[in-house]
């Protein structure tokens, strides 16, 4: 696996930076930021048609989109909310990613004290996208608001709406499924049971845990067995680079047919202890 993945950073650093494959800009929900007032940040991710982007841990192979702020003084950026990722394929290798167009939200925050009257939200984008062949991007954008100064905020016809919707369908935590995991810290294989509760649906279909801090790696495939008490245990190959010592293990679980009976719950996001040795 250290071969692979060195191989495939060999043949990134190979490519040109700038390019095909992905186009990213900054959209903003607000039309004019207020002093104080948080307001979120957009990237809006477009891949070219048949290629994919990465999650924040693409997993086998991949990079994932980051960016660097370059912000005016006092303001400050919050992480990256990121969506529910899929499965994608990189010349036969699985990893974690985005098939489609997105919005990778960010929360602002400015000051309580603005004394210009306009602000310029910039930053440096770096990502990677790829479908037979792989193209990193690297680019500045920028993003010019003007201050409000009044109580009601006025936000964006076009990108309020597809911010909101980007963000009520971010993965929640959910409580008709408990997870567990039956594994110790730093063994491997990591073992995850998730257990129905009243609510669950009956038949979610494919199960896959997406981890977000690379503990688990995206190949070999992982094994998902049904028990006989309706639970699933997933058995799934810890990572050559997994982090040390972690006592928890945190994530995104997807299920093909959704989690919930009776409405959609596709994902939700878990953060469960390892057991005490």
């Amino acid at each position: 696996m250290k071969i692979l993945i060195f191989l495939t950073a060999i043949f990134f650093l190979s490519l040109p930076v700038e390019g095909a494959g992905a186009d990213i800009q900054f959209v903003s929900e607000v039309e004019s930021i207020q002093p104080g007032a948080p307001f979120t940040v957009g990237l809006h991710v477009v891949p070219d048609k048949h290629y994919h982007t990465y999650w924040k841990y693409p997993g086998i192979v991949g990079l994932p989109t980051s960016v660097e702020w370059q912000l005016p003084k006092g303001f400050h950026a919050g992480e990256i909310s990121w969506p529910t990722p899929e499965i994608v394929d990189m010349s036969g290798h699985p990893a974690h990613g985005f098939r489609r167009e997105l919005l990778l939200l960010v929360v602002i925050t400015p000051p309580e004290k603005i004394l210009t009257t306009s602000v310029t939200i910039s930053g440096e984008l770096a990502w990677m996208a790829c479908h037979k062949e792989c193209h990193p991007g690297f680019a500045t954008r920028s993003l010019k608001l003007p201050v409000n100064r009044t109580r009601e905020p006025s936000y964006d016809r076009k990108w309020a709406a597809a911010i909101k919707s980007e963000r009520e369908a971010l993965p929640q935590e959910c409580s008709l499924w408990n997870v567990s995991v039956e594994s110790n810290p730093d063994d491997n294989p990591v073992v995850i049971r998730v257990r129905p509760s009243e609510g669950a649906s009956k038949n979610p279909g494919e199960v896959y845990f997406f981890s977000e801090d690379g503990q688990i790696t995206s190949e070999p495939a992982q094994k998902v067995r049904r028990q006989k008490d309706g639970s699933y245990l997933i058995t799934a190959t810890r990572s050559d680079f997994s982090p040390k010592g972690r006592m928890t293990l945190s994530g995104t679980l997807v299920a093909s047919e959704g989690w919930a009976a009776g409405k959609p719950l596709p994902a939700f996001r878990v953060n469960s202890s390892y057991p005490l040795k």
